[in-house]
């Protein structure tokens, strides 16, 4: 043990032997992990916060239904007939944090022409306090829970069928009992996504409106669509299907994993390039103590004991690095949590179009607890490859290595 104390205590002191090469080395290597450190928690953050923007404003975390009212394998495909109801429902605390749905594809007809879309009744109140879909109406007013046979359409879709606020389009449809379903409502908002697909694809009215349309029982609805936003474990319930958004959503969900592996490629890729630059300041470090290393060969030092001098030297000055950019990765998230970040920096000032909606989020940036481990570990691996050619090249070139 004595030994080895005394192997930390000479490999500490050579660190002072060239302060401001050694100084450059845990500079460029605490820089490199601090920014690391930062760049994944604004990736992880970034995507958390775009996904919480898009989600609440219709799509929701998860959907409960009817376990047979999403196909198996395409989620974007469901079956009107499979129905369910608040008495499903086991755990009756998932009642407060969704809201229920009706959905139904129609035929919406207008002056100009008729189009396919998806009519979704909703509870209107609950909407307004779970979701922000009422703030994307930009002309005209949201629905009215008071009243009946209101529609709310996408400017676009608007636009095509000559339709304008007050005027009335007619809804044609298929009811779950089998008869044709078909209805006046009067158009009292137009929804802005940005100029998205959704423009064109989405109708929303009263949820009581679009039972009586399908003939369906006042108790009876479609899906139950959960906004809560902080967490995402899934409930367990027996006799219906819980989707997660990712499910809905498959194509979005590809999207944000290849963001996060992105930025882990990113990041080895800056940790190779700066052990790289590292390495050839080694080697250039050991060739100039050469004649030290000679003289510790000729007192009795093994070679063997060299090298686990100068790994132990260069694992003392990486541990410095890791803790002072562990350190100011934490102030960094830190400032930028207090602080956050406007997306648009890095779109040109244009804002984000995805899923068919517009997106202008602040990425307020958070700290996740692995990545405070993971980085330095990364960085002590292709720290320990970087000392292999050089320790090598030394240790052959002492001609009295014993």
């Amino acid at each position: 043990m004595r030994g080895f104390f005394y192997l930390v205590k000479f490999s500490y002191r050579n660190l002072f032997r060239a302060p401001k090469r050694t100084f450059i080395m845990i500079l460029s290597l605490s820089l490199g992990c601090g920014f690391i450190i930062w760049d994944l928690n604004f990736a992880k953050s970034g995507s958390t916060e775009i996904m919480k923007d898009f989600l609440s404003q219709y799509a929701g975390q998860y959907h409960i239904s009817n376990e047979h009212y999403y196909t198996e394998k395409n989620k974007k495909e469901f079956n009107i007939f499979k129905t369910m109801s608040d008495d499903d429902i086991e755990d009756k605390s998932l009642i407060l944090k969704s809201t229920k749905r009706v959905n139904a594809p129609v035929f919406i007809s207008g002056e100009k022409k008729t189009l396919g879309v998806l009519l979704t009744g909703i509870e209107v109140l609950k909407e307004k306090k779970l979701s922000s879909l009422y703030k994307v109406v930009t002309v005209g007013r949201f629905l009215d829970d008071k009243n009946e046979k209101e529609i709310v359409l996408g400017k676009s879709l608007a636009q095509k069928i000559n339709i304008g606020i007050g005027e009335e389009v007619a809804i044609i449809g298929q009811a779950v009992d089998g008869s044709i379903a078909n209805d006046l409502y009067k158009v009292v908002g137009l929804l802005d996504f940005g100029g998205g697909d959704l423009e064109d694809s989405l109708a929303f009215t009263q949820i009581h409106s679009a039972q009586e349309l399908l003939s369906l029982p006042e108790n009876k609805y479609h899906q139950r669509v959960s906004f809560d936003m902080e967490t995402e474990e899934l409930p367990v319930l027996t006799n219906l299907a819980v989707t997660h958004w990712s499910m809905l959503l498959p194509e979005i969900g590809v999207s944000m994993k290849f963001v996060d592996n992105f930025t882990w490629i990113v990041s080895i890729i800056i940790v190779v390039v700066v052990s790289l630059g590292l390495s050839n300041t080694l080697m250039i470090t050991f060739f100039e103590r050469e004649q030290e290393f000679t003289c510790l060969n000729i007192i009795g030092a093994k070679a063997s004991w060299i090298t686990w001098s100068l790994m132990v030297e260069v694992f003392i000055m990486g541990t410095i690095a890791v803790v002072l950019g562990a350190f100011l990765g934490f102030v960094a998230t830190s400032y930028c949590n207090y602080q956050p970040i406007n997306i648009e920096l890095f779109t040109g000032g244009k804002p984000i179009i995805m899923g068919g909606m517009t997106l202008k989020p602040l990425v307020r940036i958070y700290s996740v607890p692995q990545y405070y481990w993971k980085v330095p570990l990364m960085i002590y691996f292709f720290l320990s490859l970087t000392m292999i050619y050089p320790l090598s090249r030394v240790i052959g070139r002492s001609k009295n290595a014993v």
